[in-house]
């Protein structure tokens, strides 16, 4: 009888830690997992909204970024130039490596990447969930995520040159990178716009790309033909196997053979000519 019980009180205390595990295991119809997230449209449209927080930060691209590089053009010039003044040396192009208003933990390099970050969610959310090769709209928004880290890196580049390359999202053993040719990143970001560009739609042809705050095929196609440019043209490069360094390199080409401009030129032309007449200014900055 002992016997019976004892195998009868085990029975049970297992049934209940089977229970119990069963129960915490159990999900939450309010928790907002990846597969939610990236396979309803209206919620992974909000992550693309996450992507475009990052340049409303105020030390990213509102408040230091815009304001100050390039400033002195044949559009605007900052008349106050300070040396040793960090905004006035950013505009006068004096900038230092440990210049006041970039060199910042919460300064434009760090939020730009955080919004590369967060691009680099979206764009492995929708490619495992959104059925991107059945669904447009899903479609759309990976071609925007993608639009969207390519400018993103296009302005790193400029501002920084050679920098990390992030094209997936941050692991443990990912945290610490190394400056990458941008050479390997304007490859990838073109190649990225390629992907992106047949599935953005012309301006005005939808309700987002009716908006400005949106990315659309012809903003993707004159940033092909930006990055190209840029790309293929002369820039301040380290030397072959240089990068991180110190080595400040000289005016040079690329020496990689997929970015000649006899391979990018054609393909830039290509896209400007498909994006003239497709869009126009505000009425009212028309002339």
């Amino acid at each position: 009888m002992k016997k019976i019980v004892y195998i009868l009180s085990v029975a049970l205390v297992a049934l209940c830690a089977w229970s119990c595990e069963e129960f915490l295991d159990s999900e939450s119809p309010s928790a907002f997992d990846a597969k939610t997230v990236y396979s309803n449209y209206g919620l992974a449209e909000g992550t693309i909204y996450g992507i475009t927080e990052a340049f409303c930060e105020v030390n990213s691209y509102r408040g230091r970024f815009l304001p100050w590089y390039g400033f002195n053009t044949d559009v605007e010039w900052y008349n106050t130039h300070k040396p040793g003044d960090g905004k006035s040396d950013i505009a006068a192009y004096n900038c230092q490596p440990n210049n006041s208003q970039l060199n910042l933990s919460n300064g434009p390099f760090p939020l730009m990447y955080m919004g590369i970050e967060r691009a680099n969610l979206v764009i492995e959310g929708l490619r495992e969930y959104g059925n991107v090769e059945e669904n447009a709209d899903m479609a759309f928004l990976l071609g925007e995520a993608l639009t969207l880290r390519a400018m993103i890196y296009y302005d790193l580049i400029k501002a920084w040159g050679d920098v990390p390359a992030r094209f997936e999202s941050i692991t443990s053993e990912t945290i610490y990178a190394k400056k990458a040719s941008r050479d390997v990143i304007f490859k990838q970001i073109l190649a990225d716009l390629d992907e992106a560009i047949p599935n953005l739609p012309y301006p005005g042809a939808t309700a987002a790309t009716s908006r400005t705050d949106r990315v659309n095929k012809v903003f993707a196609e004159g940033l092909y033909a930006r990055i190209a440019l840029a790309a293929s043209g002369y820039a301040i490069r380290p030397d072959d196997g240089q990068i991180g360094t110190g080595d400040l390199g000289t005016v040079r080409l690329s020496n990689d053979p997929e970015l000649a401009k006899d391979v990018l030129y054609p393909k830039a032309l290509a896209y400007l000519q498909d994006a003239v007449g497709k869009a126009s200014l505000e009425s009212d900055y028309r002339a």
